[in-house]
């Protein structure tokens, strides 16, 4: 690193260069094996105090406004950090229009890339009308604490209201994969607009980089929704431990996956309430099989296909709940693929496309589905876990969500009255998608074309319903 500099620093030696140099917009390409190459913009501005402070955006996969932090400018070497990727930026400036450096990951791998000043984005950002910004009417600060029974520190966003308090809270857990504090998804950053609406409410909100993302230590791809349970009471706990919150009044809102994992944590007395947005209360087959359907019909598929798709992957899940070796499994999945490949070919190129089928099949595709977190799906009964849920439950899906289908609904209330729970309730919101947007045929495809991050109507009904049980 120090050599890579060095021999920078020569090229740099014919003009002055101070911390105003690196103002402006920088592009560039970073080359990655086996993906489509990033198209990468640093947006460098100085705030009202003088300071630099850098947006990021990766701007073919449309994802902008990325948070950077601990920017430097000393001399002609800016250095940055990004959370949300585990990633630190090191850049030097040739001259005044070629900033050459690279990207360090977190284990250790380097992407070199050289970025060129542009007078524009080649691309504008999307807007995000519902994003807070500055001044907030609220406090913010960023916390730590431990999972001490898994050893692993979490770190996040505490967002407290104006007032004296104490407040009530709400612990935020994202959806499935590796997920940043503010639920970064789809270009939007859905915890950030949710935590903002409830502390404008008067609800405190702590939103939290999962395990092995941005600042968070621990491994996320070998946690089972159980380990995510436990980080997330884990932030119970520690809410429970400001001065500033009601520890009888500290609850759980999960999205999605989240609306699986908050139920398991839940049973703990310790939790007030429980919102479940786009939960479930089937097995992960029944609910992997009715997408499947909804987001093929969506998206034009014909019902072959989506007979085919369903059939393999019922085939695929078989297998891999039935053998426990993955050496064994991966061989049994080779030959369970073969009947399927001549049903396959058969299908038109665009039904292959929309129901994302290979042709010949390769087994090498399912393999994810063999690690031990997603083994511990097939065997995990999500209405078992709800029946031992005796806090007050809000559980709410879109009419038009194709990931989690509304059919959870009657499902969730069903398990939780049979458990004896009588504070439930159910709400279907008319023309909402999964991230409970407007919209308008509910494919994930829409989703960072719309505007909106979250729907108005359903933040005030997740206000209201919190605020009636713990005021």
């Amino acid at each position: 690193m120090k050599r890579f500099f060095t021999s920078l620093l020569l090229l740099t030696a014919t003009f002055s260069i101070n911390a105003q140099h690196f103002k402006g917009i920088w592009v560039g390409t970073v080359n990655l094996t086996g993906m489509e190459p990033p198209e990468v913009a640093f947006e460098i501005a100085a705030d009202s105090a003088g300071q630099l402070r850098s947006r990021m955006h990766i701007i073919n996969q449309k994802v902008f406004n990325i948070e950077t932090e601990n920017l430097m400018a000393i001399g002609g070497q800016l250095t940055m950090d990004i959370p949300a990727m585990s990633t630190h930026y090191e850049g030097l400036l040739i001259n005044d229009s070629t900033l050459s450096g690279f990207f360090l990951m977190k284990d250790k791998r380097k992407f070199p890339f050289e970025l060129k000043r542009r007078d524009v984005l080649p691309t504008a950002a999307l807007r995000r009308p519902q994003e807070p910004v500055p001044p907030l009417p609220y406090r913010e600060e960023e916390v730590t604490f431990v999972n001490r029974n898994a050893g692993v520190s979490l770190v996040g966003t505490l967002s407290l209201p104006a007032g004296k308090g104490p407040f009530p809270a709400a612990v935020l857990i994202s959806g499935s994969g590796p997920s940043d504090r503010n639920e970064t998804v789809f270009t939007h950053k859905v915890f950030l607009v949710l935590a903002d609406y409830l502390t404008r409410a008067g609800i405190a909100v702590l939103r939290v980089d999962d395990r092995g993302v941005g600042k968070s230590t621990g491994d996320y791809e070998s946690a089972t929704n159980e380990d995510l349970a436990d980080d997330a009471l884990a932030g119970v706990h520690y809410l429970q431990s400001r001065k500033e919150l009601n520890p009888r009044a500290v609850g759980l809102i999960g999205h999605s996956l989240g609306g699986e994992i908050a139920p398991i944590a839940a049973a703990s007395p310790d939790v007030a309430y429980a919102v479940l947005m786009a939960g479930s209360a089937s097995d992960m087959i029944t609910a992997y099989n009715e997408s499947i359907m909804a987001v093929g019909k969506g998206s034009g598929a014909s019902a072959e296909a989506i007979k085919v798709n369903v059939r393999l992957m019922d085939k695929v899940l078989e297998v891999i709940a039935a053998e426990p070796s993955d050496s064994i499994a991966k061989i049994k999945l080779a030959a369970a693929l073969l009947p399927f490949d001549a049903e396959v070919a058969r299908l038109s190129a665009r039904d292959r496309e929309i129901m994302e089928l290979t042709q010949p099949l390769h087994a090498e595709e399912f393999y994810p589905f063999l690690s031990g977190p997603r083994r511990a799906d097939f065997f995990r009964d999500q209405s078992a876990i709800l029946r031992k849920v005796k806090c007050p439950v809000l559980a709410i899906n879109g009419s038009k969500d194709v990931q989690v289908l509304p059919a959870q609904l009657p499902r969730i209330e069903k398990a939780l009255r049979e458990g004896g729970n009588k504070q439930v309730t159910i709400k279907l919101f008319p023309g909402k998608n999964h991230l409970f947007q407007n919209a308008n045929t509910g494919l994930p495809v829409e989703y960072p074309d719309i505007e909106q991050t979250i729907a108005p109507d359903v933040l005030a009904y997740m206000a209201k319903w919190i605020k009636q049980r713990v005021y």
